[in-house]
């Protein structure tokens, strides 16, 4: 309960706070530096982070950290997802007209903006019964389309390509005494998440977010945020 409550104070503060005059010169030119924090539910409870930073020519750089099944009552996590991707987005009028031939133009506006992130994630469990991490990071790849008003009310769709993990109890032989075990397994498909958003600017600063996303391994989720601009 404390960390929607913590939600809600941010949206109230950026909305007494932070309210700043004049929307951007274009509203297709949408940001990619920010901060947020991000509640997810599914069949339990998620806290997240990310952190957005661009870099030169349309790149920029995603940091993200998630720690799924959380007890309120002792803040064990049962398991924490790390992740790191670089990104590039462009207009879809300048990626047009970046690959229109020699006599040949073609006029399209910027109404969406389209990206791209390629990167590595890892992902930690920890239990009552055994405590352990996995060492190795898989590919991580999603793409997608930002579009309405980089001032106001913006969508967005996307798809998630990832290898993903899933935990079982190790069996015991017939007639043995075991006792039991939690083993740590790599799913052996990718993970295809297909996801929808709204992000709504408050002001030039401070933004709140909704996003919803199925799986083809996991329980759908809903993300509810508070997203501070650089």
């Amino acid at each position: 309960m404390r960390y929607y409550l913590l939600i809600s104070f941010l949206i109230l503060f950026s909305l007494n706070s932070f309210s700043e005059e004049g929307d951007k010169e274009n509203p297709s030119e949408f940001d990619y530096s920010s901060i947020s924090i991000n509640l997810i539910q599914t069949d339990q409870t998620a806290i997240g982070a990310k952190l957005s930073l661009p870099l030169p020519g349309g790149l920029y750089i995603v940091l993200e950290r998630r720690a799924e099944g959380v007890d309120t009552s002792n803040d064990s996590y049962d398991r924490i997802i790390n992740a790191a991707r670089i990104g590039v987005h462009a207009g879809i009028g300048d990626l047009f007209s970046s690959i229109s031939s020699k006599g040949f133009k073609l006029s399209v506006k910027n109404i969406f903006d389209v990206y791209a992130e390629l990167g590595l994630k890892s992902t930690a469990y920890e239990s009552d019964i055994n405590s352990f991490s996995e060492d190795d990071s898989q590919a991580n790849i999603i793409t997608g389309i930002r579009f309405g008003n980089a001032s106001g009310l913006e969508g967005k769709l996307f798809l998630d390509f990832s290898k993903d993990a899933g935990l079982k109890i190790k069996e015991c032989p017939s007639g043995q005494v075991c006792t039991e075990v939690i083993e740590y397994e790599l799913d052996k498909e990718t993970d295809q998440k297909f996801g929808v958003g709204m992000l709504y600017n408050i002001n030039k600063r401070s933004a709140i977010s909704l996003e919803m996303s199925s799986s083809k391994i996991f329980d759908s989720a809903i993300k509810i945020g508070y997203q501070f601009n650089f």
